[in-house]
């Protein structure tokens, strides 16, 4: 079996754009993919077309470490973590982990040594509305409590201060934790004790803020606390996991097994946050997700794009011993889970995600007549 062409599609369907791959083989067993990235994904699906064609066309698709090491090795500015370069390179890894699939009638998960759990704890993203009063943060918390989930994830911190439109975020006055404070009280109160709430920092906070708002936010035991400063920064980022009452977690912009082990060695995080569409696709999460074992830590997949995304970081999920939670999109819209023929996202269930059905490779098929528009370019040999 050999590779034969390699469509590329820039899907719009939602305000971040998505590149997605579809590999095609001489058998006639196709393979797609999802890059993750927030911007500049045009670039990143016209990398996606350079590798296709210098590394996979006329290859042998099942050869997948092979071409894994090849793309990450031979392109040299991959090494330490490019993120455009290794977004492309995870939506081919994903795409080519999924024809091994279908050529073995297997789903991909089978190919990571099984399932080790058949039903996924997920968290709710994607559900609130920012910058208002804490009673609409409550109001919009009372609808995933409805909806069955039993954790959410919000960013309390936007548009605390009229003055933030422009004022660095780094350094927060008190009266402006306070803002946040309540916006958090206000969700812990609407979904009760029982219900799990992880707070999203996107990294914007120096040290001493950082510090400041997770011990004013420790009455609210929550289950982790996301990026409260500079993820890419393991010295900072141990200070601030040493001085807070909640677990850190942090990794969607970290590539590469070789780019966490810094973060372990300073004991930065607690919980390994690997974006399987940009940290170097399913083969590199897993094998991250081996060395936060290692450090007796567990995963919790960042993922925000798409359902092919999804659905390659649920075979992960399925097949890795230590996974805490899963990040789960189910506000996004009709338009943007009609990219495949049925998308997990709209599976989930009283907060989690059964993985039902055997179909081979990811378990979902790209809808060619519905991404037809958003073909971007087709490379054959």
């Amino acid at each position: 079996m050999k590779v034969t062409e390699a469509r590329l599609y820039l899907s719009t369907s939602k305000p971040r754009q998505t590149a997605i791959v579809q590999l095609r083989t001489d058998e006639g067993i196709t393979g797609v993919g999802e890059a993750g990235m927030h911007f500049g994904m045009r670039g990143v699906a016209l990398i996606i077309g350079e590798f296709a064609r210098r590394y996979l066309l006329g290859e042998d698709p099942l050869l997948v470490e092979r071409h894994w090491e090849r793309m990450y090795g031979e392109s040299g500015w991959a090494r330490g973590g490019g993120a455009a370069l290794m977004a492309a390179i995870s939506a081919l890894d994903e795409a080519l982990w999924e024809i091994a699939g279908k050529a073995l009638g297997v789903p991909v998960y089978a190919l990571l040594g099984g399932k080790v759990r058949d039903r996924l704890r997920l968290y709710a993203n994607g559900w609130y509305r920012t910058g208002g009063p804490p009673e609409d943060y409550a109001r919009d918390a009372e609808k995933v409590l409805r909806d069955g989930f039993t954790a959410l994830k919000f960013d309390p911190f936007q548009h605390v201060s009229e003055w933030q439109h422009w004022r660095p975020r780094r350094i927060w006055e008190r009266r402006e934790i306070e803002v946040a404070a309540r916006r958090v009280a206000a969700v812990r109160d609407a979904v009760g004790p029982d219900v799990d709430i992880l707070l999203e920092g996107h990294g914007w906070f120096d040290v001493n803020t950082a510090v400041e708002v997770g011990q004013r936010l420790a009455e609210f035991d929550c289950l982790f606390f996301e990026e409260p400063a500079d993820s890419t920064n393991p010295e900072a980022l141990a200070q601030v996991a040493a001085a807070v009452p909640q677990p850190v977690a942090a990794g969607e912009k970290i590539y590469t097994r070789w780019g966490f082990l810094p973060f372990l060695q300073h004991q930065s995080m607690r919980i390994l946050q690997p974006d399987v569409g940009n940290t170097g696709g399913i083969s590199e999460t897993r094998k991250i997700a081996t060395l936060a074992e290692t450090y007796l830590l567990s995963i919790a997949p960042h993922n925000c794009w798409g359902p092919i995304g999804t659905a390659a970081t649920v075979h992960v999920d399925v097949a890795t011993t230590n996974l805490l939670i899963q990040e789960w999109f189910s506000y996004e819209g009709d338009d943007h889970y009609r990219m495949v023929d049925h998308a997990y996202e709209l599976d989930a269930r009283d907060g989690y995600l059964v993985l039902a059905g055997e179909r081979p490779g990811l378990g979902v098929e790209l809808d060619e007549e519905y991404m037809a528009p958003y073909l971007l370019e087709a490379v054959t040999l």
